[in-house]
């Protein structure tokens, strides 16, 4: 199925699933829309700096300066008690830089029926229990890239078990995805799925589940078409290995088809007087091996406090830490084999249209400092994130990151050598910096301003480096 056929069906479906909620005179309808401009530049001739181009959704080029206009559109409805639902969407940027682009960033439509919701199209969808805003991005699906294309059926969010009392609810979503042609192996398959449970005992929630993402099917200049029927399908559902009888390379008969991103999810929040807190721990996951816990410590961490009122000077905080060091290896091993984000048939990695689809301090591309394996050019990484936000004023509000990197390179880099180059002779440490604050201008016409100052410093680039933004933005403007 070709890109061009994938979105002719989705503008069809937009169309079919506004007609019905207009026809059916939804009660209640909501439609959010405006258009945006910003500028990007760095000082100086070095790239812009790691947080003006990160979790963008794909829209900034790192490369150049940017001149960017977005135009979205968001419109939902629903019946009385909601247990019938449209939606439709669309964000459309425009960017003038050294990569000039014009696509879309969001493009869907949406039904659902009491907990079920069926959606098609692009739009945004991160994976994991960590923070929404302040996060460094999650290591499974964060705002990074672009979204990828594809059908998903999910529930409506959490939903009560029957006879639990609404004590016990469930989360789940499964989709089907299609990457891009211009990738090592072309035209190839997205799995995803998750599953959580929650336990609300009244001031406290407890969540726990399972992440799953398989990158398959597509064609491999040497291999040909990889398994790509719908029986393979079911095995990438199952997590089962390719048949022997099959043209799949030796790893995905030995181990699962395809390439596989996973996690288990854990996450906890409490509803004290005059706060929330919340705190969450992934296992990340790639093989067989690494579901046995073979590398413990690899994964995310988090903790925040968001407070009751947000109406004053710091609302929000979150510590972030992610450990990504031992890839599969045991505690005597000088070094795991796993090589996170890579693989050696879907050699692009975990990526899309140039972006890491995970956390974006896992370096895809080139990197001065390391060799690189694939297109992932840096995934041995410790790292600590703070972010913090405010709403001073009822017109003005802000954000921080202060991120610090250890970063190893990949598994190549410590064999260059014989014998291995010790990991600690591959350190190189990194620190980036955001300050970003939105003033709303004009209350009620819905005009507000936007500026960032991000700043590097270290050795993970060729030079340190900062970078301004600045936009404007109207919300609503025909109101």
């Amino acid at each position: 199925m070709n890109f061009s056929f994938r979105y002719g069906c989705c503008i069809g479906l937009l169309l079919l699933l506004t007609i019905p909620s207009l026809i059916l005179g939804q009660d209640k309808k909501s439609l959010n829309y405006g258009i945006s401009t910003s500028a990007y530049s760095a000082i100086g001739d070095s790239e812009l700096p790691f947080w003006l181009y990160a979790n963008t959704d794909g829209r900034v080029d790192k490369e150049s300066a940017n001149f960017i206009t977005r135009l979205y559109s968001h419109y939902s409805s629903s019946n009385d008690n909601g247990t019938l639902r449209f939606g439709t969407g669309i964000d459309v940027t425009s960017r003038y830089s050294q990569s000039n682009s014009l696509f879309f960033n969001e493009l869907y439509g949406l039904i659902g029926y009491k907990f079920l919701n069926l959606k098609v199209g692009r739009f945004y969808n991160t994976i994991g229990l960590n923070d929404s805003d302040l996060t460094m991005g999650s290591m499974q699906v964060s705002r990074n890239a672009t979204p990828v294309p594809k059908i998903e059926l999910s529930t409506n969010g959490f939903t009560d078990i029957p006879f639990t009392k609404g004590y016990v609810q469930f989360k789940t979503m499964l989709s089907h995805g299609w990457l891009e042609e211009n990738r090592f192996v072309r035209n190839a398959y997205l799995h995803q799925k998750y599953f959580y449970l929650k336990v609300d005992l009244d001031n406290v929630e407890l969540i726990g589940g399972g992440i799953h993402n398989v990158v398959w099917g597509g064609d491999h200049a040497n291999l040909g078409r990889l398994p790509s029927s719908f029986a393979d399908f079911v095995d990438v559902v199952l997590g089962s290995s390719a048949s022997a009888d099959s043209n799949a390379p030796g790893s995905d008969i030995t181990n699962a088809i395809g390439n596989s991103v996973a996690a288990y999810d854990f996450g906890i929040k409490v509803d004290a007087q005059n706060f929330d807190f919340k705190a969450y721990r992934l296992f990340y996951l790639e093989d067989r091996v690494s579901t046995r816990f073979r590398s413990p410590w690899d994964g995310t961490w988090g903790a925040g406090i968001e407070f009751s009122e947000q109406d004053q000077f710091v609302n929000e905080i979150l510590w972030e830490h992610m450990n990504t060091k031992r890839q599969d290896s045991f505690d005597y091993e000088p070094r795991g084999s796993a090589s996170y984000y890579y693989n050696g048939i879907y050699r692009s990695g975990w990526a899309y249209q140039g972006r890491v689809l995970g956390n974006p301090l896992i370096t895809y591309g080139t990197n001065p400092n390391f060799l690189g394996r694939g297109d992932i050019a840096n995934n041995i990484i410790i790292a600590h994130h703070l972010g913090l936000k405010g709403q001073p004023t009822d017109r003005f509000h802000y954000k921080v990151f202060f991120t610090y990197s250890r970063n190893y390179g990949t598994v190549v880099d410590q064999k260059q050598e014989s014998p291995t180059i010790p990991i600690s002779e591959l350190r190189v440490d990194n620190y980036s910096t955001l300050l970003k604050g939105n003033y709303l201008l004009l209350p009620y016409s819905g005009i507000s301003l936007t500026a960032s100052v991000a700043f590097d410093i270290g050795d993970l680039y060729q030079s340190d480096r900062i970078g301004l933004q600045l936009g404007i933005r109207w919300n609503n403007f025909l109101k």
